[in-house]
């Protein structure tokens, strides 16, 4: 059966699969592992499961930005190891990031008699999954169903499955497998399984009778075949708000902002960000305008949403207001045809006062906190080509008032947590194949001091972090949490003082260190990173405060 699963994994056009070392799932690891050496698909092993499911999910959004989108696969054994896949299921969901979670399992009859390792429904163990499907051990399942399972699964993490009354996005699927004793194959077994596959890899694309298909030997997929058509309505005071889009592109919200001067109101993570300082539509601090200005907010009539616009509140208030048009158009918008009617009698006027109204706000934010070390180096950043994953919390926020974004920025906004950030980061720059900067907080960096551990073997992909240690989670003093009645409570059970670095860290880890406490010293550090160099895994400390 594992064998088949990976048959039908590779037809169905996965590439990249994540595993975790575990007894229950070896049939799985003895069926990938010499597809792997065959160079027909790329395996990813991480020592734990909670870091090896954010590592999936960098993999597939650095993959749907290459252009090369599928579900990448993530096999673990069973028990609470499945558990562990949790968190990043979670933000693959709510983030539309296509993985196939491969849970190894014990047979169904060891079900309810505390076995070990054994979980009574472990196919339900994993919520917000896009289908789950719980697969038997032994002759109950014949091998189509197995290729029908898989196909099925892949369809649905990628959003592309048949039937329904509503369109589905892409997100996880879990794949529950039980598996029965023996776990290894035979010397006989695997020998046929190897020259299966030396067989099928040493043929041309498409020939040769193996049952495996080659997924580079795929026809090409229409990007919008059978996609509907999105019509939009524009009405005096249209705006557009956009959020992080899973690595999407939004030319087409770009060419129509454009076209018909709409102000556009983007998130750091979002594509419609991305050359800001070249944008005539583009407004920043777009949060601080719709709070300074009731003016310009009380006269939208229509928005436009793109992605998943998640970080301020005043957004989240605008979209909730019920006396506003609210559009939403698909994350993937670039691949559906797109109609436009109605229009704006003055919009050049409409997106100049939000633009003007922006640069003043910035300007503001600017002289007063021009000290801010942390706001500079995020600003300075922005302004460089590269490809910048930003953390939840105060990072992504600055970024949000950055003029000019040059840099590429990306972001986990499906839930916008603080875990799994360094192994997220490493997997986008394996699955995008170029060096990823990214820029997060001492608090979050310490939920994924895992992240750090790439096994020996193991690709570790060129990964820069910037620390923004400021001793403690910072953000809640800028929050309610810091009125003098609550303040109090606010270190201990907020803030969280550590009183930690990461020079130890990052040497226990195997990462190049450097501290830096302002503006030019960090330049100069990221510089160096920047520029061609053998180490690919650096972490530049700044001390805040």
């Amino acid at each position: 059966m594992a064998q088949q699963i990976a048959r039908s994994l590779v037809a169905s056009g996965v590439r990249e699969v994540v595993l975790a070392p575990g007894s229950r799932s070896a049939p799985l690891v003895y069926a990938l592992a010499p597809l792997a050496e065959a160079g027909v698909i790329r395996t990813h092993i991480r020592l734990d499961e909670r870091d090896a499911g954010f590592l999936a999910l960098g993999l597939a959004r650095g993959l749907r930005v290459r252009g090369s989108e599928s579900p990448v696969a993530l096999v673990t054994t069973s028990g609470s190891a499945v558990a562990n896949l949790h968190p990043a299921v979670l933000e693959a969901a709510y983030g539309h990031l296509p993985l196939i979670a491969l849970t190894a399992d014990r047979p169904a009859p060891l079900r309810g008699t505390g076995a070990n390792q054994t979980i009574d429904d472990q196919a339900h163990v994993l919520s917000d999954v896009r289908a789950r499907f719980d697969v038997p051990a032994g002759d109950a399942v014949t091998t189509d169903d197995v290729e029908d399972a898989v196909a099925e699964a892949v369809a649905r993490s990628m959003g592309t499955a048949e039937g329904g009354s509503t369109p589905s996005l892409p997100g996880p699927v879990q794949l529950n497998v039980q598996f029965d004793t023996p776990l290894v194959p035979t010397a006989d077994e695997l020998e046929a399984w190897t020259s299966e596959i030396a067989e099928f890899a040493g043929a041309d694309p498409g020939h040769g009778d193996s049952s495996v298909a080659r997924a580079d030997a795929l026809p090409p997929a229409d990007p919008s075949a059978g996609n509907p058509t999105v019509d939009v309505t524009l009405t005096e005071g249209t705006v557009i708000v956009a959020g992080d889009a899973g690595g999407h592109a939004a030319d087409t919200l770009r060419a129509l902002a454009e076209e018909h001067s709409l102000p556009v109101l983007a998130e750091p993570s979002s594509p419609l960000a991305f050359g800001a300082q070249d944008s005539a539509t583009f407004v920043p601090a777009h949060a601080r305008v719709l709070t300074d200005h009731p003016e310009l907010a009380g006269a939208i009539r229509t928005v436009i949403v793109h992605g998943k616009p998640t970080l301020t509140r005043p957004v989240a208030a605008l979209l909730a207001d019920t006396s506003v048009s609210v559009k939403r158009v698909p994350d993937d918008i670039d691949a559906h045809p797109l109609t436009v009617t109605g229009e704006q009698r003055d919009g050049g006027a409409w997106v100049r006062d939000w633009v003007e109204a922006g640069n003043a706000a910035v300007g503001a934010v600017r002289d007063a906190q021009s000290a801010q070390t942390a706001r500079a180096i995020t600003e300075h950043l922005a302004a460089q080509d590269i490809t910048l994953f930003a953390a939840s919390s105060n990072t992504i926020r600055y970024l949000s008032e950055a003029v000019d974004v040059r840099a590429r920025v990306h972001a986990s906004r499906g839930l916008a947590g603080i875990d799994g950030l360094v192994s997220t980061a490493t997997g986008l720059s394996l699955g995008l194949g170029e060096p990823v900067v990214l820029l997060i907080g001492d608090v979050a960096m310490l939920h994924d001091v895992g992240g750090l551990l790439t096994p020996s073997a193991e690709e570790s992909g060129a990964v820069t972090i910037v620390v923004l240690n400021d001793d403690g989670g910072a953000i809640f003093s800028g929050l309610e949490h810091s009125q003098p009645h609550v303040a109090p409570y606010l270190e201990r059970y907020f803030t969280v003082p550590h009183g930690r670095g990461f020079g130890d860290l990052a040497a226990a880890y195997g990462w190049e260190h450097t501290q830096v406490n302002d503006l030019p010293a960090f330049e100069e550090a990221l510089s160096g990173t920047l520029g061609p160099a053998d180490v690919t895994r650096r972490i530049i400390e700044v001390r805040l405060g």
